[in-house]
């Protein structure tokens, strides 16, 4: 007795998740079945660049052929999870959704289901209505990404088989991946600051901080006391692209109303690379003008920068 054929084909999707950073502790990403929608767990892990969203709706084809079974007889769809690589662990949740086609149909007449760990089993109805036909649905699963290991390329496998009563079974297999990156991290090695400045009668000038060479100019005032440059040091994966956030002007305030603007200089401009050694320092200086009439006052301001995989 002849049997018909099923086949299993995906999109390309399959999912890809892109481009992550990890977190501190293992952090489940988790593809919606229906939308494709992309939502991060606890853990600490984020989509890079950091506050983007993502979509990777998966979806797969059951394929028959040969005869009149193809629309006779019922198909059972086993999902299963496989191995992984990288930082990505097997995955352990999986789901199906059947609300947006209109030729899959699952013979208990829901329009999902879902399992909490790494396979999931289904029927649908026959996917022709002659000796040859198709029936296509999407799937959903949670990929775990791990705090350590290798960066690059991780991946987490599955297989979907098809088969039932008549049928040749058939099967496909592919693979949930994210590129992985070590998560960003700052740290302040010292603030910005100008020291005292004692004003010298009847003259203006400017005490200035180059972030370009990190030297240090005065004119019109006595600097007294001690200085410093701002220095700071980003972490993260080496030779990866990176940009920042840095303010072109601070306004510093005495307590008192008076305010004394700060105009920035900074080395984190435009696209840099964190070094072989998975850092990259960078320093923000600036200029400060000033005459015999500006009011004195103990002058200080808070600001942010920030860095953000490219």
């Amino acid at each position: 007795m002849r049997a018909e054929t099923l086949t299993v084909s995906l999109s390309s999707t399959a999912p890809n998740i892109g481009k992550v950073a990890s977190g501190t502790s293992t952090t489940n990403f988790t593809v919606a079945s229906g939308s494709g929608a992309v939502s991060i767990g606890s853990g600490g892990a984020q989509f890079v660049p950091y506050g983007a969203t993502r979509t990777a709706l998966t979806t797969i084809t059951i394929n028959c052929s040969g005869g009149n079974k193809c629309k006779n007889n019922n198909i059972n769809i086993s999902i299963n999870a496989g191995s992984a690589t990288g930082r990505a662990s097997g995955i352990t949740a999986l789901s199906a959704d059947f609300s947006g086609s209109s030729t899959a149909r699952l013979t208990s007449g829901a329009t999902s289901a879902s399992s909490s760990s790494g396979a999931l089993s289904f029927t649908i109805k026959p996917v022709a209505t002659g000796t040859s036909g198709s029936a296509s649905f999407t799937v959903g699963m949670t990929i775990p990404i791990l705090p350590s290991g290798t960066v690059g390329l991780a991946t987490a496998a599955y297989t979907i088989t098809a088969s039932g009563t008549g049928y040749t079974t058939g099967s496909g297999s592919a693979a949930g991946r994210a590129t992985v990156e070590d998560p960003l991290s700052m740290s302040k090695n010292s603030d910005l600051s100008f020291g005292r400045l004692v004003l010298l009668t009847g003259q203006s000038g400017a005490a200035t901080w180059a972030a370009a060479d990190q030297s240090w100019t005065v004119t019109g005032a006595t600097a007294m006391g001690s200085r410093a440059i701002g220095k700071f040091t980003v972490t993260g994966t080496a030779s990866q692209a990176i940009n920042f956030s840095v303010p072109s002007s601070i306004t510093m305030t005495n307590g008192h109303g008076d305010t004394l603007p700060i105009t920035v200089s900074t080395t984190a401009q435009g696209t840099q690379l964190i070094g072989t050694n998975g850092q990259f320092i960078f320093y923000v200086g600036g200029q400060i003008s000033y005459s015999s009439s500006t009011p004195t006052g103990a002058y200080t301001a808070t600001f942010t920068v920030s860095a953000n995989y490219q």
